[in-house]
């Protein structure tokens, strides 16, 4: 005597087990895609911000090489008469930098640094107190503090802020 075995199961995957798996599969997909789209995201943000840092150096780098205070005029604070055009080649001091922007970013000549044409430089000089450099004072006290800020529209991606000192008046006041 034979016995037979009868089964409701066929070889197979059933559609509940294949739409669950096609669900968990879509799932899946839809996440990589928005993932590689972040890091996209992610490396450029880095690749700008590293770009920005590089423009606010090189502009320090450039102020730092000027004089404390004008050589040829004293008081005044900004670009003197003369100095006062779209390029910063007749700069010859820290505050002539004051409240100067440009976008894109120009070398010293007034070049436009045409590959950065997204970005603005701008740069803030006050002078700052020799025992808190956050706290403005006027007048001179022998420290400038220059703040310079690079962005792509609306946002900053970049701010460096700089104190220099005037070592000759600092020491005749001590």
């Amino acid at each position: 005597m034979k016995i037979y075995y009868i089964t409701n199961s066929r070889p197979g995957f059933s559609y509940i087990e294949v739409l669950l798996a096609s669900i968990i599969i879509a799932i899946m997909l839809v996440s990589g895609v928005k993932l590689s789209g972040n890091l996209g995201r992610s490396q450029q943000d880095v690749v700008s911000s590293s770009t920005a840092d590089l423009l606010a150096l090189n502009l320090i780098e450039e102020i730092k090489h000027q004089t404390y205070s004008d050589p040829q005029t004293s008081g005044n604070f900004g670009p003197e008469a003369g100095e006062i055009d779209s390029t910063r080649q007749f700069f010859d001091d820290v505050d002539d930098y004051h409240n100067w922007s440009a976008k894109p970013p120009q070398d010293h000549y007034g070049n436009d640094l045409s590959q950065y044409a997204e970005f603005t430089r701008a740069v803030t000089v006050k002078f700052v107190s020799p025992g808190n450099f956050d706290t403005e004072v006027v007048p001179d006290q022998g420290f400038k503090k220059v703040t310079i800020t690079v962005s792509r529209g609306n946002k900053i991606l970049a701010e460096h802020v700089y104190v220099i000192a005037d070592c000759k008046g600092v020491l005749n006041n001590l």
